[in-house]
Order: C-alpha cells, then sequence, then structure tokens
C-alpha cells in the first residue's frame, strides 16, 4: 500500500492523514466500516496499531474537533499531536478513501456510498 496522500500534504495535516491510512485500511481489506463509521458519526476514540487514536472532543473554547495522536516512533512524523476541525476530517476521509480506491479498485462502488452516504463531497 502507498503511503497514502502523506507526501502531498502539508506538514500539520500529515500527522492527520497518517492515522486515517491506518484507521480506513479495515474498509478495504474486509469491508469493515467500524472506524470509519465511529469517525464520521462523531461517536468517539478509534485507535489501533502501530500506535494512533483519532477522538471527537470539545475543546477549551467550546468547540467540537477531533483530537489526533499517533506515536512519532512509528509514524516518523515529529507531530504526536494535533488537532483538526470536523471540516478537515472531512475532507481527509474523502482524499483517503479516493485515493486508497486506486489501490482497490473493487471498492469504488462503496466508496462512492460511503461519501454520499456521509455527504463527503
Amino acid at each position: 500500500m502507498r503511503r497514502s496522500y502523506i507526501d502531498e500534504v502539508d506538514q500539520p495535516d500529515q500527522l492527520l492523514y497518517w492515522a486515517l491510512m491506518f484507521a480506513l485500511y479495515p474498509f478495504f481489506s474486509d469491508s469493515s466500516h467500524y472506524a470509519l463509521n465511529r469517525i464520521l458519526a462523531k461517536e468517539g476514540a478509534v485507535r489501533g496499531s502501530p500506535g494512533w487514536e483519532i477522538d471527537y472532543i470539545e475543546d477549551d473554547y467550546g468547540d467540537y474537533v477531533y483530537h489526533v495522536w499517533a506515536d512519532p516512533a512509528s509514524s516518523g512524523i515529529d507531530q504526536a499531536e494535533g488537532r483538526y476541525s470536523v471540516e478537515q476530517v472531512r475532507d481527509a476521509v474523502r482524499e483517503s478513501l479516493l485515493f486508497m480506491g486506486r489501490d482497490f479498485p473493487e471498492k469504488t462502488g462503496d466508496i462512492s456510498k460511503v461519501i454520499i452516504d456521509y455527504k463527503l463531497r
């Protein structure tokens, strides 16, 4: 699998795309929508190996954002955590799904359905 969109995004967003690469991979390998649904439905944290987490939280200002963490030893990214707006995460999910779909052309229909169902246009 390629490194997702990571090399093509700005430095602060690389952490988000790295975590999404692992969060979304089950969607392509075994048709699991678990992590994708939890992220987009804002149902709380999803985490996995190798050392990443995406959580929907209320920040100090009362805004809801996504908190993303990844172990720098695993990700190779110096930034261990970051906060991203709902729009940033939704855009990143859409871009990641489309990019990863190149490696899994058999998932084109499923990707289109997710983009429509979650209004990721």
